[in-house]
């Protein structure tokens, strides 16, 4: 097995993982002095579904790698 595939493959599986509470952290972080009422959950659920699809696409990269070493 490729180390590299393997890397990429769990990697992804983390960032699915914690998507909800980096997602959390990185809206707190970059609108650290704004008031959010009424936009917070909205901005929330962008930054968790963008960590979702970064996760996605990492974990596949993981997959397609690993099925390219195997042929």
């Amino acid at each position: 097995m490729n180390k590299q595939a393997m890397v990429y493959f769990i990697f992804g599986i983390i960032i699915l993982l914690l998507s909800s509470p980096l997602g959390y952290s990185l809206v707190n972080i970059v609108y650290r002095n704004q008031n959010l009422t009424g936009e917070f959950v909205p901005l929330l659920n962008g930054f968790i579904h963008s960590l979702m699809l970064i996760g996605i696409l990492v974990f596949s990269i993981g997959v397609v790698t690993l099925l390219k070493d195997r042929k």
